[in-house]
């Protein structure tokens, strides 16, 4: 037997509207390049260094595949990062397709300034990127994505909650069979501060004003953020058991045989942890992403509580206890 939230499946119009902003900034993009494809010089200027000057040179035809690759590759991985994030639910999953937007205008907007930039130059080795050009294509990408936070918020199905309850409930499982839940969780500030990270760094490698190493730590380091910004959290005979999506390493346990008793409650992250992300407190641990509902989890011995954000947490904590309280029937 498995215990388990409602099943979720990321709806095939969802999928879709993640994809449409980078297959329609790609058309715009190569709308723009043929309306002044006759006003380019022979190398257009993609790079510009700290002083503004352009320090790196493509033809126009390099110029518009690279641009095309990165956006129709790049809608492609992040449709199927939203959709592997969605198979938990939870209001992650719009968010992570509202960044797409915002990502997808963004980028396209450097490729326009460029191409504009460089339209009717004669020699683009003379030319200089005007920094409010980065400003605009930010304000784009954020028009982006709050016009595709507006759309995705409607295709999202909601899943139903626990019972968000204090206390040691439990669950009428039968005594034979297995039993699991599993959930994902995510933190929106550390993604959509992975996505601009990521943004300044992938422009594309063209014109941010940095050293072209600046610019690939930035975007690592926004790629970093995002793969942690979403954990995965299971409970079944092994215990309680935390794992960043995207990566292999850390994980985060709580073994059956330390549960003393598991709650869902309503915390704090300010108040009880000093903050977001993972904290280690005196008298508490845990992997806080926001505040309110959790799955606090005591540890027999010492009684020090584990916490992790989550949704549907009142039926991992029943099922917790339950598993904990047949423990020692099943030796």
């Amino acid at each position: 037997m498995t215990a388990t939230g409602p099943p979720y499946r990321v709806p095939r119009r969802l999928a879709a509207l993640v994809a449409l902003p980078f297959v329609v900034t790609t058309a715009v993009v190569t709308a723009v390049y043929a309306g002044v494809r006759d006003q380019l010089p022979d190398e257009l200027a993609v790079h510009f260094g700290p002083d503004g000057a352009a320090d790196r040179f493509e033809s126009p035809g390099q110029f518009l595949v690279a641009m095309a690759a990165m956006l129709l590759l790049g809608g492609a991985a992040w449709t199927a990062m939203v959709a592997r994030s969605g198979r938990g639910g939870g209001s992650g999953t719009g968010v992570a397709a509202a960044a797409g937007w915002g990502l997808a205008g963004f980028l396209g907007a450097v490729a326009v300034l460029v191409l504009q930039l460089n339209a009717g130059a004669t020699d683009a080795a003379g030319l200089s990127l005007p920094l409010w050009h980065l400003g605009v294509a930010f304000v784009v990408g954020l028009a982006g994505g709050f016009l595709g936070h507006v759309l995705v918020r409607k295709m999202v199905p909601d899943r139903p909650s626990g019972q968000g309850a204090t206390g040691t409930q439990r669950l009428d499982l039968p005594r034979e069979g297995r039993a699991g839940w599993a959930r994902r969780t995510s933190s929106v500030p550390m993604l959509l501060g992975g996505v601009v990270m990521m943004s300044g760094g992938l422009a594309p490698l063209a014109v941010s004003a940095m050293p072209w190493w600046a610019a690939l730590v930035l975007a690592l380091g926004g790629l970093v953020l995002v793969l942690m910004a979403q954990a995965d959290v299971a409970v079944d005979q092994r215990g309680l058991t935390v794992r960043l999506s995207g990566l292999p390493w850390p994980r985060l346990s709580v073994p059956l045989d330390r549960v003393a008793a598991a709650q869902a409650r309503p915390v704090n992250p300010l108040g009880e942890f000093g903050g977001w992300g993972y904290r280690v407190t005196p008298r508490r641990s845990g992997l806080i992403y926001r505040s309110g509902e959790a799955l606090v989890v005591r540890r027999t011995g010492d009684g020090r509580e584990f916490a992790v954000t989550v949704d549907d947490a009142g039926t991992a904590a029943a099922l917790l206890n339950t598993l904990a309280e047949r423990r020692p029937e099943t030796r």
